[in-house]
């Protein structure tokens, strides 16, 4: 065995001898091939482009270096700056005061001008849809949140046509239903809900209130409407009924709120003839006598009228102050036992809508004075403001009130409990704050 393996060996090794002369040549020839077909071609053309680089660069870089070191050039940069600046406010248009605003349509109108025209194009393909508030697979109906309403504390302002000026008067401005369509509806309509709809977009559309279609379709403020949904829209805002056996108009109009030339008009009704029986009608302004039992304990009685400064519960007694004594320095107190948010801070509404019920307390959130403590018709109910140390609070849609005007409160002290009067759709606090006068985010500032 082991002299097969010597002899195997010797084998090799003498093949190699006779195989590795022949591929030692080959493999020189073929590097010096490589070396004058490849290699020294590439170092030939390296070599010429680095002298003509530094032939060209070298001069190149003696000039700039010597401008740059020119002791004139500071003073021929200033020189050529005040020459363009001077020759642009010499080409510039003088703006007057007096000028500002001439050529716009409102301008032309005020002062007379009424051959001015106007063309505007608008590219359908651009228009965005109104998806701020929703996903692509369901819209929901905010709970617990406020209509849009108006301090009366600050009156809007309107115009008045002057030839040559514009003049600004206070005017009332109460408005209880959002802006309608541009012509009046006689019909109920049916909607298909489409996709970036709410509640309150489809209301605003129609020209009623939000109550309305929920009352005519049967639904909650805490129900979802979906892309697809069908939705009835009565053509102005109160109660769908559908007249039974006995009805009268002046029984529906004392049942659910109306009045009875209100029904006639709006139903086109005859008003020598008696009301028949299993047909349709819209009773304008009226509301369901009976609160649906989901409901009971969330929808307001009346949004239209004072109430008293008492909750639904006469029984319930004032709760316990918060007595939290690791508060951050310069945060105000959460003002009341809920945390659950329905509607944030933004530019369309002017504080935060805290989920609540009528045993929930509402607290001061920092020392001050009541300086409003009642009811206030712009939509904020029962309402209590704070005011100390450069900050303002607003509390409002209480059911219950627990402090005066003119008193003097410490943080954390019950001033109200939670409720749902004025504008709101539900039981919940809306809470503001302003600092040194500028209504600001509440969220920036309590803990």
């Amino acid at each position: 065995m082991n002299r097969a393996v010597l002899w195997l060996l010797r084998c090799l090794q003498k093949a190699a001898e006779n195989v590795w002369p022949s591929l030692k040549r080959a493999a020189s020839g073929i590097g010096r091939l490589l070396v004058r077909v490849c290699i020294l071609p590439l170092y030939k053309f390296f070599i010429i482009i680095r002298l003509r680089y530094s032939r060209l660069a070298i001069p190149a870089h003696g000039s700039f270096v010597y401008v740059a070191s020119h002791r004139y050039l500071f003073h021929a940069i200033v020189a050529g700056m005040t020459v363009i600046t001077i020759g642009l406010n010499l080409l510039g248009h003088t703006a007057k005061a007096q000028d500002i605003g001439q050529n716009s349509l409102l301008y032309a109108m005020v002062a007379g001008e009424d051959n001015r025209s106007t063309e505007e194009s608008v590219n359908p393909d651009t228009l965005a849809h109104d998806t701020r508030h929703t996903a692509e697979s369901s819209l929901v109906a905010i709970p617990d949140i406020d209509f849009m309403y108006d301090d009366v504390d600050e009156p809007p302002l309107t115009t008045v046509y002057a030839p040559g000026t514009l003049v600004a008067n206070y005017a009332a401005h109460t408005p209880d239903e959002p802006a309608g369509p541009s012509s009046e509806r006689t019909k109920t309509e049916t909607y298909v809900v489409q996709h970036g709809d709410t509640l309150g977009v489809i209301a605003q559309r129609f020209g009623v209130n939000i109550g309305t279609i929920l009352w005519a379709n049967n639904r909650s403020e805490t129900q979802y409407i979906r892309p697809g949904d069908t939705l009835r829209i009565p053509p102005v805002s109160g109660v769908l009924i559908t007249t039974k056996k006995g009805d009268t108009l002046l029984s529906l109009a004392n049942k659910y709120g109306s009045t009875v030339g209100e029904i006639i008009r709006a139903n086109r009704l005859p008003q020598d003839e008696t009301l028949p029986v299993g047909i349709e009608i819209v009773l304008p302004g009226g509301k369901p006598p009976v609160t649906p039992p989901s409901l009971a304990s969330r929808m307001p009685p009346s949004y239209a009228k004072e109430p008293s400064a008492t909750a639904p519960n006469p029984s319930i007694a004032k709760p316990p102050d918060d007595t939290s004594s690791n508060l951050p320095s310069g945060k105000l107190l959460w003002p009341t036992s809920g945390r659950v948010i329905t509607q944030y801070y933004g530019w369309q509404h002017t504080g935060l809508d805290i989920d609540g019920h009528y045993d929930s307390p509402i607290y001061a959130s920092h020392d001050g004075v009541i300086t409003t403590a009642g009811w206030n018709k712009g939509g904020y109910g029962l309402q209590v403001v704070v005011t100390g140390g450069g900050v303002m609070t607003r509390y409002a849609h209480a059911s219950k009130l627990f402090v005066n005007a003119g008193e003097t409160v410490k943080k954390g002290q019950v001033l109200a409990m939670v409720g749902t009067t004025g504008r709101s759709t539900g039981t919940h606090l809306h809470y503001e704050v302003y600092i040194n006068g500028k209504r600001v985010n509440p969220l920036a500032y309590v803990r």
